[in-house]
């Protein structure tokens, strides 16, 4: 696999002006974007962009033995089921009381409901942008071509999943640059399903 041009956006972010910024926020969300629109090929299909294997994210891992990743799912019923019986196994192998876990099988699908399947990058972090030098413009500020790369947890997940890896990282425990800020200008918001996405998370990890 050939190496993308450029260096990772993490390593230039804090030089950047707030216009070079803003030139390559304005590039990621159009990137973004696009990919929100392209159509799943398999009707309400979750599951890897071969249309083949399972999700490729730690949620996923099966807890109950057998393949690494669960899936496919056909249906958003089936992919909550299945987010809400991981968990269930999860709390059975540590051990732990069950009493979370019945509130995510009552109460789950009430609010990840109505999202279809959408082209997922599944890992949006500044060291996963590769930009590079293209050009000045008449002001003086530098101009940047963006490429997106590791795009292993790639996959067709609900149009809220991109947001909620993006923001449930590490990095994100503090918000000590503006990046966290202007992440939220490149994809759209799910303030409902962040919010209970980062407590299934916070019990996972």
């Amino acid at each position: 696999m050939q190496r993308a041009p450029g260096v990772p956006l993490n390593s230039i972010w804090p030089s950047l002006t707030k216009s070079e910024k803003d030139n390559i926020v304005i590039k990621l969300r159009h990137a973004f974007d696009a990919m929100r629109q392209a159509e799943c090929p398999w009707p309400d299909f979750f599951g890897s962009l071969d249309g083949c294997g399972g999700l490729r994210h730690y949620l996923f891992w099966c807890q109950k033995g057998g393949r690494r990743h669960l899936g496919p799912f056909y249906g958003e019923v089936a992919f909550v089921e299945a987010l809400t019986s991981n968990y269930q196994a999860l709390i059975k192998r540590r051990d732990c009381p069950d009493f979370k876990s019945r509130a995510y099988e009552t109460y789950l699908a009430r609010v990840l409901k109505g999202h279809r399947p959408t082209l997922t990058h599944g890992d949006l972090q500044m060291k996963n942008i590769v930009i590079a030098e293209s050009r000045r413009d008449d002001q003086g500020e530098r101009l940047y071509d963006i490429e997106l790369v590791d795009w292993e947890a790639a996959g067709w997940y609900p149009d809220f999943w991109e947001i909620f890896c993006a923001t449930s990282t590490p990095l994100f425990l503090s918000w000590g640059d503006d990046w966290r800020w202007r992440i939220h200008e490149i994809l759209d918001l799910w303030v409902a399903e962040m919010a209970t996405m980062y407590l299934i998370d916070k019990d996972w990890l």
